[in-house]
C-alpha cells in the first residue's frame, strides 16, 4: 500500500532538479506538512544522472519509495526517466521533457542512447497517464532557458494539487531569490498547459 504523496524526478546534472526538490520541499514545509528528501548522484556535474526523492504528508518517516508506489515521476530527460521506471505504476503521472541531453557516458561513447520512440514506448507501457511537455521549448520562448524544471512542475500541479500553487509560488521566491521571476512565470506557463 502506498502512502503519503511521492515525487520521483529524474534528469541529469544541470538542468536543475536538485533546485526542483529543494522548491517541492520549502512548498511543504510552507504548507504545515512533513517532507523528507533524498538524492541519488550518479556524477552531480553538468551531464551526470541525478534522481531525487520526496514523500510529503502530515508524517513521513523516510524518503524512500517502494516499487510502482511513485505518485508523480518528473522526468527532465527521457533517458533517465525511463532509469526511474522502477518507480512507476500504472497510477503514476508521469510528466516528462521528451529532449534528450546524452549522459556524459554516451558522449564518450560507453553507452549508446536508445531512440526516443522506444523509451516513450517503454514509459506508456508502465503508466496511464503520461504527459509530453516540450518544457525546454516553453522555457526559451519565455526568455528563462534555466526554468524547463518548473514548468514541468506547474504542469504537475495543475493534473494534481498536491501543495498549493501560491505556496509553490512562495518557495520558488525562497529557494531562487533574485532569480525566482522568470521561475515563477514558467511556473504559470506549466499550470496553463
Amino acid at each position: 500500500m502506498c502512502s503519503e504523496y511521492s515525487i520521483v524526478i529524474a534528469g541529469v546534472g544541470g538542468q536543475g532538479g536538485l533546485t526542483l526538490s529543494r522548491v517541492i520541499a520549502t512548498a511543504a514545509n510552507l504548507s504545515g506538512l512533513s517532507v523528507k528528501t533524498g538524492e541519488t548522484l550518479g556524477m552531480a556535474q553538468r551531464g551526470g544522472s541525478v534522481q531525487s526523492y520526496l514523500k510529503i504528508g502530515r508524517i513521513t518517516r523516510s524518503p524512500l519509495i517502494k516499487k510502482g508506489c511513485a505518485d508523480a515521476l518528473i522526468g527532465l530527460e527521457p533517458l533517465e526517466a525511463v532509469r526511474a521506471l522502477r518507480y512507476v505504476g500504472f497510477h503514476t503521472k508521469v510528466i516528462l521533457d521528451p529532449n534528450p541531453i546524452p549522459t556524459i557516458f554516451n558522449l564518450v561513447g560507453k553507452e549508446g542512447y536508445p531512440r526516443i520512440e522506444e523509451l516513450l514506448r517503454r514509459l506508456e507501457e508502465r503508466t496511464r497517464h503520461l504527459y509530453i511537455i516540450q518544457a525546454r521549448r516553453e522555457s526559451e520562448m519565455l526568455n528563462a532557458r534555466q526554468s524547463a524544471n518548473m514548468i514541468l512542475l506547474g504542469k504537475l500541479v495543475s493534473l494534481d494539487a498536491f501543495l498549493p500553487s501560491e505556496k509553490i509560488e512562495e518557495a520558488i521566491r525562497i529557494v531562487l531569490g533574485e532569480r525566482a521571476e522568470k521561475a515563477v512565470a514558467a511556473f504559470r506557463r506549466g499550470m496553463s498547459l
